[in-house]
């Protein structure tokens, strides 16, 4: 069960000093505020939305399940209250987190990936022999790693070639490893002492690696904070889970004091720092208010969607409308829409697939 006697989550109860947050509930899909910004067969205008009852940029989610979520999601993610109210709201939210000679840590979770050509396909098979990742029904879950194996060798070539396109490996640890030390850096400068770990799902280091250096650490306070802004049963969702099967199994982090932050796609900070990036590309076309804003998510079976409840697309949506009216805001009123990458063949994914809507878009603007 995730608890901290300090985070901030509604709907959580005290159970003998401890705080156990109540049930969690993922947000039902809301209806696009602008429907024409996602639909290519509408007019591409972005016109005005009110901001509703919202309080600046942080919304709240209706709360309820979208339909009868699984056991298995119920149970590992039991510990969050919503999405966007499970996160540390200022300085005085850390600050609580410490006292005395508390010894306090946080650890950034993300996707990982190959830093050589060798790396490749053993990563392949990491992300593939992950259940949250390919879902067999209970009958065959047995095939899980056979079928990882199977599909990380035949794949492995095609993807040595795009990594060997962009130098050799993935980024991704490096650009971690930044963002961890920059996040210490800003921590000090608010009188936070933390140390800032990093845990990746499918390559070094691993979780388990960045658990075991924070048990030698003596860390007595945690705060879990994923490096996807919108939550996901196939990214934030299986770090989780995998987090929690290892606290369940440790007397140590059992009785350490933690807080989750399942996503913050809605913190202000993130909506602006995103408009920012988007007016300064902006800048960089002869005629910029004719520039179609292209949004590119990963895609997500439709299962986790619909039999799960997985609010990923909905808090995907809710996001880029967010971006959008920040940029009103700042009177660019460009047309936007939004596709998904979908490469794997398994299962159904979420549209609209980016590979049609970027043919749709060479069409229409007769590119």
């Amino acid at each position: 069960m995730w608890s901290s006697s300090q985070a901030s989550t509604r709907g959580v109860v005290e159970m003998g000093g401890r705080v156990e947050a109540g049930p969690s509930h993922f947000p039902k899909r809301p209806a696009p505020r602008n429907p024409a910004r996602v639909n290519l067969s509408r007019t591409h205008a972005v016109k005005p939305c009110s901001a509703g009852d919202r309080a600046g940029i942080s919304v709240k989610c209706n709360l309820g399940w979208s339909s009868q979520p699984s056991p298995d999601l119920k149970r590992h993610l039991r510990g969050f209250s919503s999405a966007s109210e499970a996160v540390l709201t200022s300085q005085s939210d850390l600050r609580k987190l410490f006292v005395g000679n508390e010894k306090i840590g946080v650890l950034l979770l993300n996707l990982g990936g190959p830093e050589t050509l060798d790396d490749v396909q053993p990563f392949l098979f990491n992300l593939f022999a992950d259940p949250d990742i390919i879902r067999l029904p209970r009958l065959f879950r047995f095939l899980q790693k056979p079928l990882a194996q199977f599909i990380s060798v035949v794949r492995a070539p095609k993807s040595k070639e795009g990594y060997a396109s962009i130098g050799g490996g993935s980024p991704l640890r490096q650009i971690t490893d930044a963002q961890a030390e920059a996040l210490k850096e800003a921590l000090c400068e608010k009188d936070v002492p933390a140390k800032v770990y990093v845990g990746m799902r499918y390559w070094h280091p691993f979780t388990e690696e960045a658990i075991q250096q924070i048990k030698r650490d003596g860390i007595t306070k945690l705060v879990v904070l994923p490096l996807y802004p919108q939550f996901s049963i196939s990214t934030s969702g299986s770090s989780l889970r995998l987090l929690e099967s290892i606290f369940r199994e440790d007397e140590y982090l059992v009785n350490m004091q933690h807080t989750v932050i399942p996503s913050w796609y809605q913190r202000e900070g993130y909506i602006k720092a995103m408009a920012t990036l988007i007016e300064n590309e902006l800048t960089k076309f002869p005629e910029p208010q004719k520039v179609m804003i292209f949004f590119s998510a990963h895609g997500v079976p439709l299962a986790y969607v619909e039999e799960a409840g997985d609010p990923y697309k909905a808090e995907m949506e809710e996001c880029i409308d967010l971006i959008m009216e920040e940029l009103e805001k700042r009177g660019i009123t460009n047309p936007c829409t939004l596709a998904y990458q979908v490469t794997a063949a398994l299962s159904n994914f979420n549209q609209p697939n980016m590979v049609f809507i970027l043919l749709l878009l060479i069409n229409l603007l007769n590119l």
